[in-house]
């Protein structure tokens, strides 16, 4: 072959190469990526703050919290489903896969859930838990029950206590499958009377828990700030709301990511816990995540001093 034959076979192959990697880039740069790239499916079960067609999540403010969190995480693509607690207890238990991994965001932590599930550390801090009745549940009238409570926590809302008011026979609502601080705290003094038990199904449980105390099946129960925000002026005026004393003050880290217990769940979670700690050591994405569960849980603006003093403490210990 001719030298002239050879530069140009040379060349030819050379164009080719250049080709097929410049085209390789461009679509990974724009549509490729995420198709080569492992899936995270965000779960959460139905409630208000989730929107979207069927079980896609595609709006709302949980969603957004989602997303934000999801940004961090540049070597995934990311899809946010809404799901029955039981059923994304299934999904993250049995669906196992090497590109694919569910993942439940919000979960507590729960010793038990650690043989089928890896953990990321908490993305937010609680507030006062609330309940809500439709009769006057009987206060904490001694003061020695508020000693160690904060004044910022005695002046938001009447404490009640639990124990006290379910040793009095009053009735709460649990439900299976969905396990929390207000159900391991309220199992300690469970009884048939004081306690009905409901398959949670594919609803919100801050709302039917409402529907439950209008029809009067239940006294009182755990309602969030997102479900109390929805009531109108109307509807919140026939109710009472009452701080829980045994779940008011202990400052909890809360809304830990929950994922197969797969190699590609190890990897996200570690991931996922290697971005808080950025976010937690950078001041301004700090208050970028702030911001986005405050609006998450629906608090009320006169929540938020506590929300910003309980924050800072949280940061404070890490």
């Amino acid at each position: 072959m001719s030298v002239l034959a050879r530069l140009f076979v040379f060349a030819f192959f050379s164009i080719n190469i250049s080709a097929s990697i410049a085209q390789n880039n461009v679509e990974c740069d724009v549509e490729g990526c995420d198709e080569k790239k492992p899936t995270i499916i965000w779960m959460r079960p139905p409630e208000l703050g989730v929107e979207g067609p069927g079980i896609t999540i595609t709006s709302g403010p949980v969603y957004d919290l989602m997303l934000h969190l999801s940004s961090y995480l540049e070597s995934y693509s990311h899809q946010f489903e809404a799901y029955p607690v039981k059923r994304a207890w299934s999904l993250i238990q049995h669906e196992k896969s090497s590109q694919k991994v569910y993942c439940f965001y919000g979960a507590s932590y729960q010793e038990e859930r650690t043989k089928w599930g890896y953990y990321s550390e908490p993305t937010s801090i609680n507030l006062p838990l609330l309940v809500v009745s439709r009769k006057a549940l009987p206060p904490l009238i001694d003061d020695e029950e508020n000693v160690g409570l904060s004044q910022s926590v005695k002046g938001l809302f009447e404490s009640v206590s639990l124990q006290a008011v379910l040793n009095q026979n009053l009735k709460t609502v649990l439900y299976k499958d969905v396990s929390n601080a207000y159900a391991r705290t309220v199992e300690q003094w469970a009884t048939k009377s004081n306690v009905l038990r409901v398959h949670s199904l594919g609803r919100d449980l801050g709302m039917h828990t409402i529907a439950l105390l209008k029809t009067g099946r239940i006294d009182f129960g755990y309602v969030g700030p997102r479900e109390i925000a929805a009531l109108s002026k109307e509807e919140l005026d026939t109710f009472h709301v009452y701080q829980v004393s045994e779940l008011s003050e202990e400052l909890r880290g809360t809304k830990r990511l929950l994922c197969s217990k797969t190699a590609l769940g190890q990897e996200v979670t570690t991931s996922l816990n290697q971005a808080l700690a950025r976010i937690f050591a950078n001041p301004e994405k700090s208050e970028i995540l702030k911001n986005a569960n405050f609006s998450a849980d629906g608090y009320s603006h006169r929540l938020r001093p506590l929300f910003d003093e309980r924050w800072d403490t949280f940061l404070s210990k890490k």
